[in-house]
């Protein structure tokens, strides 16, 4: 009887054996590694949460202390201005709840607690305490943006404290307040480390049972939180996770039975392998290629960068984390099609700076990564990023479309083993959301512990705007007056205001961009314009204008909605005038004309915002159609003190009544910009000095009540 068979049996039967051993001590090897990874990046994490609270004490105390306005008024010892602007919010105890001022035209410590009443205090921290805070403060030179900050018990809680000298950061700032150390006044405020802070930290790392103590805790992972002289004050601890345990627990008994169902089967397979072998090894070859080979760019894909990522290595490496800006829109006006050459456009220049210590793989629809491995990787990256925006200076012909590509990049450096692949993918990541966040201002950023922060801020405010857009009641319109030659209201702009139940009030600025990054910005548009429809139908006689991002403006279904939404409320569009930024003139300028011209046939008149600040040329004012010109502020808030100033924007509003265009002039802020304005022949005027954003009630109080008379604007 030939002994192939059996042969094969044993090897199948010992390849059981080893599978089962392998699995059981991986899983345990895995388990182990969860355990002490998670471990770490808890206290990691922590650590980090214990330098946020300090930085963010110590900001808020130097925005204080180096507080140019206040600084004379300290120094003169005025308790009235020193109570209304740094006591009263020490009392109020919701920035900080102590405040403490010694040294220079102090005598004696004076400050201020939470719930302590208006009147100054001394002896709220012991005078060893004020001692340490000075040594500190002797090693820090005079006129610096510095100070120094630690953590204390007082009374029964934990405190982070920070302090520094009232003097201005710069000394050609204030100079005749620079003098000697002994004669400047100190600041100290106190921040508490609250039960609702240490939960928050609990709950974004998922942490359990965390909490301070005084002792470090037995069985329990923890990190000293450190007064002036280096020594723990208290300690943050927490039971420390085991997530590789639970897996392992979970895994158990399907594992067995898995297990039992393969040596069932091993039985069964001996005939089928030896006449499959060569078959499986074929096919598992090209699945494996397949597998790691992105279909459309023929780029390695994620799970290729993943194993390279993976792989050990000497030195330094860096990622570059490069995304497509306003790769939607293009899928959206031209279709997928034209979507699918862009991405094969793109990797194709960027394929052109690969070498062997530098790997490209296309991870998502339009986000590129770039691993750099070796010596020098932060300045090897930059030279990088730099390259990448010159290979994509120049225009993609796409479907007879000249589309201008500009891509948001960001890195992130790992100099050690101490972070791990993921994490720096991660870090890079971030870095490239804050360079689309700012896109048109810095196309490269650097990954740091802020960007970090910031990525936490934007989740909490998209998600409160998601719930805004569901619920009635936060995002209202404000509406500033834009106002003629004899002081009469032309039309008012409507301005985005949101108060959220849970974070309170959030500036446009902040919730616009999330919105933006988050597909949220149309849906936003959609509601502000229905609250602005119900104001005209409610005031007949109002006119506005409404700013319209390039996103909503390039989106397909955009116009069509706007022109019915009006239409189903029965207001002309002729008492609605659409501002635009220059941005839209910049990825694809035919497509922008196209939109602009849908807007003007459906009664519409178009307005170019920020002039100056952007992209746009005179060909395009004469090409696109606008009808009125708005002057940025920048160069506004010039002509007072410049007859450069005045040169540049006499320039510009001749430049636009040349093209037949009505100007307006934003952020005119005093009496005299408003004549020499007037006397340059701006058309219309805009600023604080004519009067602020108004709920529409307001402004029909001031402002359409007085349609039979105009307003005396001095």
């Amino acid at each position: 009887m030939h002994r192939l068979p059996g042969r094969i049996a044993a090897v199948m039967v010992g390849t059981v054996l080893v599978f089962i051993l392998t699995i059981a001590v991986a899983l345990t090897w895995m388990s182990h590694a969860l355990n002490r990874q998670a471990h770490d990046n808890a206290f990691i994490q922590i650590e980090n949460a214990r330098t946020s609270l300090l930085d963010q004490t110590r900001l808020l105390m130097l925005d204080y202390a180096k507080w140019e306005a206040g600084v004379p008024l300290v120094r003169s010892r005025d308790l009235s201005w020193i109570y209304d602007n740094i006591g009263s919010t020490a009392v109020a105890g919701v920035s900080f709840q102590l405040a403490v001022l010694w040294g220079g035209p102090f005598a004696d410590d004076v400050g201020w607690q939470e719930e302590g009443g208006s009147d100054p205090r001394s002896g709220l921290f012991a005078s060893d305490l004020l001692d340490m805070v000075e040594a500190h403060l002797r090693r820090i030179p005079l006129n610096l943006y510095r100070g120094t900050e630690f953590f204390i018990w007082h009374g029964n809680a934990v405190y982070t404290v920070a302090a520094a000298r009232v003097e201005a950061d710069a000394p050609d700032a204030v100079a005749d307040l620079i003098s000697r150390d002994d004669t400047t006044p100190r600041i100290l405020i106190a921040r508490r480390l609250a039960g609702s802070t240490i939960a928050r930290t609990a709950k974004d790392y998922q942490l359990t049972d965390l909490n301070v103590v005084r002792q470090p805790p037995q069985g329990r992972s923890s990190v000293p939180l450190l007064g002036g002289d280096g020594q723990p004050v208290a300690y943050l601890a927490w039971s420390t996770p085991h997530p590789g345990t639970t897996m392992l627990r979970q895994m158990a008994l399907p594992l067995l039975l898995v297990i039992s169902i393969a040596v069932c089967f091993a039985g069964f397979g001996v005939g089928l392998v030896r006449r499959n072998a060569e078959h499986l090894v074929a096919a598992e070859r090209h699945a494996r290629t397949a597998a790691r080979t992105d279909a459309l760019t023929g780029l390695p894909n994620r799970a290729a960068f993943n194993e390279a990522l993976n792989l050990p290595f000497a030195g330094e490496r860096a990622v570059l984390f490069l995304d497509v800006n306003d790769f939607k829109r293009i899928n959206d006006s031209i279709g997928h099609e034209a979507g699918d050459q862009v991405i094969i456009s793109v990797a194709q220049r960027l394929a052109r700076l690969t070498d062997p210590h530098c790997l490209l793989a296309r991870i998502a629809g339009d986000e590129f990564v770039f691993l750099v491995t070796g010596s020098d990787t932060e300045v090897r990256t930059q030279r990088l990023a730099h390259a990448a925006e010159r290979q994509l200076g120049a225009p993609l012909r796409i479907l007879n479309h000249q589309i201008q590509v500009q891509m948001a990049m960001g890195y992130a450096i790992q100099l050690s083993d101490s972070t791990s692949g993921k994490d720096l993918v991660r870090q890079a990541d971030l870095a490239m959301y804050e360079a689309k966040r700012h896109k048109g201002h810095n196309g490269l950023v650097a990954y740091s512990s802020v960007i970090d922060q910031a990525s936490r801020d934007a989740g909490a405010i998209e998600g409160g705007l998601r719930r805004a857009l569901a619920r009635p009641g936060e995002l209202s319109v404000a509406y500033q007056p834009i106002v003629g030659a004899e002081g009469q209201l032309v039309r008012a702009e409507a301005l985005a205001r949101w108060t959220s139940s849970e974070l309170g009030p959030v500036t446009p600025d902040r919730f616009i961009a999330v919105a933006e990054q988050s597909g949220l910005m149309v849906e936003l548009g959609r509601t502000l314009i229905d609250l602005v429809c119900n104001d005209l139908v409610a005031h007949p006689e109002l006119a506005v204008s409404i700013n319209v991002s390039p996103l909503q403006l390039m989106a397909p279904d955009f116009i069509p909605g706007l022109v019915d939404t009006f239409r189903r409320h029965e207001i002309a569009t002729s008492r609605v005038e659409v501002e635009l930024t220059e941005s839209v003139l910049v990825d694809d300028a035919r497509l922008a004309a196209q939109r602009i011209g849908e807007l003007r046939t459906a009664g519409f008149s178009i307005a170019l915002d920020d002039f100056g600040t952007g992209y746009s040329s005179v060909g395009y004012l004469e090409q696109l159609g606008f009808d009125t010109l708005k002057i940025d502020r920048s160069f506004v808030s010039k002509i007072r003190d410049s007859a450069k100033g005045i040169a540049v924007v006499d320039g510009m509003i001749r430049m636009a009544h040349g093209l037949n265009l009505r100007v307006v002039c934003e952020g005119i802020e005093a009496a005299e910009e408003l004549e020499l304005l007037r006397e340059l022949g701006s058309d219309l005027a805009q600023g604080y000095h004519l009067d602020r954003p108004l709920p529409i009630e307001a402004l029909a109080e001031r402002w359409l009540r007085q349609a039979g008379r105009h307003l005396e604007v001095a």
